[in-house]
This record gives structure tokens, sequence and C-alpha cells, in this order.
């Protein structure tokens, strides 16, 4: 297959179109003449099986200013991420010509980008639109016009030069504009800075300047800009298509689809987080206590740091379910969920609800001696607490607790060794009585 595509490099060279064949692992296998003619930056460097992020990188510091290099290795993965995933051609200038890029799909064998030139670029035109003439460009139709006047769309026309000519009143309200005439034959970075010049810049208006100066590069690509009051327009480019030279771009209004999107996202978030929680006692649940115990026990094992765990269960908690009844029952766990909460804040740490009355505590880089303490703090702080109501009259509750630290050679075994030695603990805190704490191995 290689030795066609080179044959097939060949036979473009006598079209004038540049090849440049990538493998699955974007990786240079081969390329014709004209590819070195239209990029000869990468004459004497370029290499069979060279990372095509070097390619790039070439490519770039020939077209970058000093004050763009910064953002260059931010180009390269946008680069590399439109090699991927392109599935049209787009346009940009280089050097003293106008070209077209293509990147198609050749299976398990890559990709194969091919260029163009479209056009010499127009250099040195210093005339001036008179933005009288912007309400009646000779550029378009009447008819045209009205069959782009009746689009939900914006449509903005440029000249060759970039120059608004021509806008709908889709696009003027999408802008702010009063009247066809504020256009004034401005590039469109003017009127998109000018829509934001009685708002408070954002993060989101920095990020649209960003992409309007590189999209300059790669017109075709479509692309999405914020605009105030939190609205969002997707502009997709068709260049050339009109014989005089002139463009049309396609401003679609996108808010709707992108609060679907962020109400989508929060939903999804919020399934997350009920899949990992507890829904009685917003702890998270036995299974994400179960991913994270396999976690922090790897971390501690490559970092050679403790890991500690504490197994609580609230003291004869089946008779106060059998005397007060079950509502009374879960207002203590969730009490208690809380108290836990607030005794354990360091970063790291996990409280869960493990399971009926049993509650586990994860001490990521926490020594025995350490997690004692904490446990003893519970412990006391728990049996400082009396709830209850009208009906049963103050309750005490009390906690057992047991402790257990995996660190050096114990980290060798399973994870599951650290909650055995913590459960033995904590039977062993029972069977003296409650309300006491044990450590394991002591």
């Amino acid at each position: 297959m290689i030795s066609i595509l080179r044959l097939v490099a060949l036979a473009l060279d006598q079209l004038e179109v540049a090849v440049c064949v990538f493998d699955a692992n974007d990786r240079t296998q081969l390329w014709n003449d004209t590819f070195l003619q239209f990029f000869p930056e990468h004459a004497g460097h370029v290499y069979a099986g060279e990372a095509y992020s070097e390619n790039l990188r070439r490519f770039y510091l020939q077209r970058l200013s000093a004050q763009e290099l910064p953002c260059m290795e931010r180009y390269i993965e946008e680069g590399i991420q439109r090699h991927h995933n392109q599935q049209r051609a787009f346009e940009f200038d280089h050097y003293d010509y106008r070209v077209r890029a293509a990147s198609l799909p050749l299976g398990p064998l890559g990709r194969i980008r091919l260029w163009r030139k479209t056009a010499p670029l127009l250099t040195g035109m210093q005339d001036r639109i008179n933005p009288k003439q912007v309400r009646r460009p000779r550029q378009i139709s009447q008819d045209t016009a009205l069959a782009l006047e009746s689009l939900a769309d914006g449509i903005l026309m440029v000249d060759e030069q970039d120059r608004a000519v021509w806008a709908n009143h889709s696009f003027l309200v999408l802008y702010g504009l009063t009247d066809i005439e504020c256009l004034g034959a401005r590039m469109f970075e003017d009127i998109y800075a000018q829509t934001w010049a009685h708002e408070q810049p954002t993060t989101d208006y920095a990020i649209g300047l960003s992409v309007l100066t590189e999209r300059q590069r790669f017109s075709g690509a479509p692309y999405v800009l914020a605009l105030p009051q939190d609205r969002w327009v997707r502009v997709v480019e068709l260049r050339g298509t009109q014989a005089n030279g002139c463009s049309f771009f396609s401003h679609v209004d996108i808010t709707a689809s992108r609060r679907q999107q962020e109400e989508l996202r929060q939903l999804t978030l919020h399934l997350e987080s009920l899949a990992v929680k507890d829904a009685l006692t917003g702890l998270v649940n036995r299974r994400r206590f179960d991913e994270a115990l396999e976690s922090e026990w790897r971390r501690a094992h490559r970092s050679e740091t403790a890991l500690s765990l504490l197994l609580l269960d609230v003291d004869h908690f089946k008779q106060l379910n059998d005397s007060f009844g079950h509502p009374f029952g879960d207002e203590v766990l969730k009490c208690f969920a809380g108290l836990l909460a607030h005794c354990v804040q360091r970063a790291g740490s996990l409280v869960s609800r493990y399971g009926g009355e049993e509650f586990a505590i994860l001490l990521p880089g926490t020594g025995l001696s350490g997690a004692a303490r904490l446990a003893e703090f519970i412990r006391q702080q728990v049996e400082a607490l009396s709830l209850g109501n009208q009906q049963t009259g103050l309750v005490q509750i009390t906690v057992s607790v047991g402790v257990a630290c995996a660190s050096g050679p114990a980290l060798d075994s399973s994870c599951s060794s650290l909650i055995d030695m913590a459960d033995r603990a904590l039977y062993e805190a029972k069977r003296k009585g409650r309300n006491s704490v044990c450590l394991a191995g002591v």
C-alpha cells in the first residue's frame, strides 16, 4: 500500500498538489517534492518516522510572531486534533498564496494530508470602502440579499480583505448593531470587540479574541464565540464562494443548545454523584470507598507512606430502631454522619457509609498514632451528643471504633488486609463493652 501511495504522491506532483502521509501514530511516512516547495522549512529536516508534532513545530516557527510564540504548544496540540478530526477542507494564507488543505483517513494506515494553492493573495491594496456603500453593495444581487435576509441565522459578507460589506438583520441583532451602516467596512474582529465594549470582559471573551486570531490562519473550520449576556454563536466560514472574491460567514445562535448541553452536563454530574453517594447521609457509599481504598493503597505503596483506616459502628443501633422506630434511627445516622464529616476535614481523607450503621474513614498519609487520636476524639464527640424529641426524650448514643494502619512491607499485600485488621479491632472494641477505641496489632 505504501508503494501505491508513493506513486500517487509522484502523480500529484504533476498537478502541483502537496502530499504528506502519516501513520496511525502520527509519524511521517512519505511526502512529495511539491510538499517541500510549499513548505521549504521541512527540506532537509523532515524524515520518515518523524512525529507530526515536530512537523507542526517547524511550520509555526516560520509563522508566529514573538508575541505568539508562547502559544505554540497549544497551536500544535490543536493542529493535531484537526488532523485527527478534520472532515472538510479548510483554507489559510501561506506566503503569497491562499492554500486549501484536506485530510483523509487511510484506515489502519493513518491519514494523508493534501494542499493546493487556490489564489494569490492580494497585497498592497489600500483602497477603503465607503461605509455608505455598505447598504447597497454591488457585490450582492437584490435576490440574494432577500434570500439571505429571510434566514434565521446571521450572515456576514466580507470582501477580499475581510472587510464587512453586508449583513442580514439576524446578524445585526446578534451583535447589537442598530443599522447596516454600523458595519462601517470594518474587520469582524472590530465588530466583535465593539459588541463587548460596554460589558465586563470575561475569560470567554479573551478566549474568543484568541480564537479569532488563530482562525485567520485556518478558515473553513467552524468555531464558537461567546457574546454578552451568556450568549454563544457558531461561526462557519465559506470562502471563495463568489466570483467577485467575496465570502459569506454564517453566525448561528447556539445559546439554547449550549444551555441544554450545560444542563445535561450538570445532570450527568448529579447522576454520577448519586451513583457514589449514600442517599440517607450524603456521604460517599461503599462502592466509592472501595475504589478510593484501592487507589490510595497503590499510592501509599509507591510513595512508601502510611495508610490508616477507621471502622466505626453505632452502638446498640438495632435497639434504637426497635425502641424508637426507623425514622428516629435514620435521624441518628444522619446526625452521626454530619459529626464525622465535621471532625474529618483533612485534605485527601474520605468518610464513607460502609453499610447499615457502620462507617469507614480512610486516612492517607496518617500513621497509627494519628489515626488513634482522631478515633478517640470522635468517640468523645459522639458520647457528648444527645439526640431525641418529645416522643423519645433525650437519647445518648455511643460508638465503637477499630483502627488499623498499613505501612512498609504490609503494603505489599492486598488492601483487603487493612479492612480485615480494622474489622478485627472493631470487634475487639465491641467485645470490651463498646464506646471504646481498639487498635489493630496493639
